[in-house]
């Protein structure tokens, strides 16, 4: 057996390569072998580099990175061969959803487990391991990669600050967008949509909760969406999330479903698992993979 690990040595403070030292101390009697990406988008090479010599019977297969990278590398692994995934990355959703601990967890896991089914979200570009995002989010993080203020805050080492003060910002933008939603053989026109979260799991943002009960083992899609006229019904759609009001909220939304379609009116940017995209009319499903789970954990902070 070969465990290959494919790394991302940018993401997060740069400690990939560090956990891939501990890992090959600390597991002497298994092969290593570690990939590491060196360009944007270098994900697909790497992939297809391991892929060229990977024994689906006996060999295992690591990812080291944020949830980006994960994504990445996802949108091209190939859906039957099983994957377990340790976090390096700022936000680390998809981790914390599973209860990702340590990196000796994730290789017990691993080595001594059998994978389980899981569902990921397929859309044209790929996969979404956590949250396909329209509205608030997109604008938020769209404004702060553009903004100056990103670089100068960066170097203040106070780069998170960048989220909150575009955060703040959006929400006096009255920008409303107006989609249509296929969903359970029902169509559903969402008017006046501050945002929309598209989700096969428990977080996005950082750790900001979108639905308690979405989860990687369920095969459903979660739609969390807020309908707002007012400044004051889009600061209390926050406050619900982020003080996880979600049941009692009278301005957050909840719908599931194994297929949805979006019809948008114009091409608009939205935040894919942390990343932006440009999209339009898409078909998003459910797709089971296969995953190192070890004993099933839910996060219920």
């Amino acid at each position: 057996m070969i465990v290959y690990i494919l790394a991302n040595p940018r993401a997060g403070n740069g400690k990939a390569v560090t956990i891939i030292r501990d890992i090959q101390a600390a597991y002497p009697q298994v092969e290593i072998r570690s990939y590491l990406t060196i360009s944007k988008n270098d994900e697909y090479a790497q992939v297809e580099a391991i892929l060229s010599v990977f024994r689906k019977e006996s060999d295992r297969f690591l990812i080291l990175g944020g949830d980006g990278t994960l994504s990445k590398v996802l949108s091209i692994w190939p859906k039957d061969i099983p994957f377990a995934y340790y976090p390096t990355g700022s936000g680390n959703d998809f981790a914390r959803a599973i209860g990702i601990t340590s990196w000796q967890q994730v290789m017990n896991n691993l080595l001594e487990t059998r994978p389980v089914p899981i569902c990921l979200l397929t859309i044209p570009s790929g996969v979404v391991v956590n949250s396909l995002d329209i509205g608030y989010p997109a604008r938020v993080i769209a404004h702060s990669e553009k903004s100056a203020i990103k670089k100068w805050f960066n170097r203040l080492k106070i780069g998170k600050l960048t989220y909150i003060f575009f955060g703040i910002l959006g929400l006096l933008d009255s920008a409303q967008l107006s989609v249509l939603i296929e969903t359970n053989h029902q169509v559903m026109k969402l008017e006046h949509l501050f945002f929309l979260s598209i989700a096969n799991n428990t977080y996005f943002g950082g750790g900001i909760m979108i639905w308690p009960e979405a989860h990687i083992t369920a095969s459903q899609i979660d739609l969390v969406y807020v309908s707002a006229h007012s400044l004051s019904q889009r600061i209390r759609a926050l406050l619900d999330l982020l003080l996880k009001r979600h049941k009692t909220s009278s301005v957050l939304h909840h719908v599931t479903a194994e297929r949805v379609r979006l019809c948008l009116p114009d091409e608009m940017v939205a935040q894919v698992d942390g990343e932006l995209q440009t999209i339009d009319d898409w078909t998003i499903t459910c797709q089971t993979r296969y995953y190192y789970l070890g004993e099933e954990r839910r996060c219920t902070n």
